[in-house]
C-alpha cells in the first residue's frame, strides 16, 4: 500500500445494463449483494486491481422485500465501454496508527461498490497516513486523477486541510468526521455529531417521565457542546437540569464529579447525624431503624432522576462503576447515553441495566455488520458503515445522467438510508439523522423506540432497488 497521497488501488465497474432506482439507499440492498473478503475469486462483474475476492457461497443470499418503484423521470445512464471512468476519491488512513480503522472503512466502501455498482464508476482509495499533510496530498493526487467527488478524510484537522484543496476546483467532500465545525463550503459531514443524539435521548426520557437531569461531561470542546445541547434539549422536553459536572480524563476527577453530583458528603453527614439522634433516643423503634440503616452510607435521595453521560470509551465503565459507590441507585436514576455506546459491552455493568441511549440501530445496520463479519472474519468496527454509505451515495449519484455530485443532488430532501441509518444533508453541510432509542438489558441492547424510516419531504420517497447480478 502506498502512502503520501498516491492511489492505493482502483475499482472500476464494467458497464452493464441496470435499472436505476433513486434516491434512498434501501435497507434491502444491504441484505443482498457480493461481499469483498480477502481471499477467493472476484465476481465477474467487477474489475479491480488488486482484485477484491469474493466468499464461497454455501447458501442462497437473503432476498429482501420488493422496493418501491423508481421516481418518475429517472432513467439509466448507459455507459459506453470506451468511456472515461467517473472517478471518486476515497481518502483514508491506510498507513500509520489508524491503518486498521482505515482498512475496515476501505472494506466497507468496497462492499458498497459491489452492491451498487454504477456503470463506469472508478472508486480510487488514497492514503492520508492519518495526518493533515497526508490528507491534503491525497486530495491533490485524487483531483489530479480527475476525481469528481471526495469521500473522507476521517479526522477534523485533515478535513480542514482538504477543504480548500477541493474548493479550489469546485469538488464536494463527504467527510467522515463528526466535528460540526468542519461542515460547509463544499464539505458535507457524514459523522454522527453530538446534538441530535442528545436531543433524541433526552426527548425520549421526557416522554417516559424523567423530570430532572444531571449531566456529566469531559472538559474541552466536546464537553462544552454536550452541555449546550443537553440544556437546550432538556428545555424542549420540559426537564430541569439539576447540575452539569465536568471531569478530566482521569479517575480521581471522575470520582470528584460524581461525588459532587450525588451530594455524597452532605447525605453521608445527614446519615451520621440521624444515627446519632436515634442512639440518643434509645427506644425500641429507634433501635429497629438503626438496624435497617446499618448497611447504608447516605441518607436521602439524589436530586435528579436521570444522568446524561455522553462518552463512548472506557470512561463509561469507570463512571458506571462509581454511581452505586456514591449511592446513585440504578432503580431510581436512569443513565442516558449516545451512539458511541454501540461499541461497548454494557450488559455486564449492573449500573447500566435499563440505561437508554441514542443509536442509528436499524435492521440494515445489523445486516451490514453480519455480512462484514462473514466476509472479513472480524466485526466492521465503528466507522465502516459510514464508508459504506458514502460509497453507496457516490454510486447512486454516479448513475444519474452526467454523474451529478453537486450540492443540490447531495441535499436531496428525501435523504438516504444505509448501514448507518437514515440521513440527509442540510444547507449547512451537516447530516440530519434519525435515531432509535436503545435500552440496555441483561441480554444486550434492544431498541425501545425505532428510528424513522423516512423524512418529511415534498417529494414521494423512492428507494434504490436490490442490485442486479450479471454472470
Amino acid at each position: 500500500m502506498n502512502s503520501g497521497g498516491r492511489s492505493v488501488s482502483t475499482v472500476s465497474l464494467r458497464p452493464r445494463r441496470r435499472t436505476v432506482r433513486a434516491a434512498v439507499l434501501s435497507a434491502a440492498v444491504l441484505a443482498f449483494g457480493a461481499c469483498v473478503p480477502e481471499t477467493g475469486t472476484p465476481p465477474p462483474r467487477v474489475e479491480a486491481s488488486p482484485p477484491p475476492p469474493a466468499p464461497k457461497a454455501d447458501r442462497a443470499p437473503e432476498r429482501p422485500a420488493p422496493a418501491p418503484a423508481p421516481a418518475a423521470g429517472e432513467t439509466p445512464d448507459p455507459a459506453k465501454k470506451d468511456a472515461a471512468p467517473v472517478v471518486v476519491g476515497l481518502l483514508l488512513p491506510l498507513s500509520g496508527d489508524e491503518r486498521e480503522l482505515g482498512r475496515a472503512m476501505l472494506n466497507g466502501a468496497m462492499m458498497a461498490v459491489f452492491d451498487h455498482a454504477a456503470p463506469g464508476l472508478a472508486l480510487r482509495p488514497y492514503d492520508t497516513a492519518g495526518t493533515p499533510a497526508g490528507a491534503a496530498e491525497a486530495a491533490e493526487a485524487a483531483l489530479k486523477d480527475g476525481a469528481r467527488l471526495l469521500l473522507g478524510p476521517l479526522f477534523s484537522d485533515s478535513v480542514a486541510a482538504v477543504a480548500p484543496v477541493a474548493a479550489r476546483v469546485g469538488v464536494n467532500v463527504l467527510a467522515f468526521t463528526n466535528d460540526r465545525a468542519a461542515a460547509g463550503r463544499g464539505v458535507f459531514i457524514l459523522g454522527h455529531h453530538l446534538e441530535p443524539q442528545i436531543r433524541a435521548v433526552i426527548a425520549y426520557a421526557g416522554r417516559r417521565g424523567i423530570r430532572s437531569l444531571a449531566v456529566l461531561i469531559p472538559t474541552g470542546r466536546f464537553g462544552a457542546q454536550a452541555a449546550v445541547a443537553a440544556d437546550a434539549a432538556a428545555r424542549e422536553a420540559g426537564i430541569g437540569v439539576h447540575e452539569i459536572a465536568v471531569y478530566t480524563d482521569d479517575v480521581p476527577s471522575i470520582d470528584r464529579a460524581i461525588r459532587r453530583l450525588a451530594r455524597y458528603d452532605g447525605r453521608k453527614a445527614a446519615l451520621r447525624e440521624h444515627r446519632a439522634a436515634l442512639k440518643r433516643r434509645g427506644d425500641a423503634e429507634s433501635i429497629a431503624i438503626l438496624e435497617r440503616l446499618k448497611n447504608r452510607d447516605t441518607l436521602g435521595n439524589v436530586d435528579f432522576d436521570a444522568i446524561l453521560v455522553p462518552s463512548g470509551s472506557g470512561t463509561v465503565y469507570a463512571i458506571a462503576a462509581r454511581l452505586p459507590y456514591y449511592d446513585i441507585p440504578s432503580d431510581r436514576v436512569r443513565v442516558l447515553g449516545i451512539s458511541t455506546w454501540d461499541r461497548l459491552e454494557l450488559r455486564y455493568e449492573p449500573a447500566l441495566r435499563g440505561a437508554w441511549y441514542a443509536s442509528p440501530a436499524t435492521e440494515p445496520g445489523s445486516v451490514f455488520k453480519r455480512r462484514f463479519a462473514e466476509s472479513f472474519g472480524k466485526p466492521p468496527g465503528p466507522l465502516a458503515a459510514l464508508a459504506y454509505d458514502a460509497a453507496a451515495v457516490a454510486a447512486l449519484l454516479g448513475r444519474r445522467p452526467g454523474a451529478d455530485f453537486g450540492a443540490r443532488a447531495l441535499r436531496d430532501a428525501r435523504g438516504f438510508e444505509g448501514a448507518s441509518g437514515l440521513f440527509r444533508f442540510g444547507e449547512d453541510g451537516l447530516s440530519e439523522r434519525s435515531y432509535a432509542i436503545v435500552e440496555v438489558g441483561e441480554d444486550g441492547a434492544k431498541p425501545v423506540s425505532p428510528a424513522r424510516r423516512s423524512f418529511d419531504a415534498p417529494r414521494a420517497e423512492a428507494r434504490l432497488g436490490t442490485p442486479t447480478r450479471t454472470n
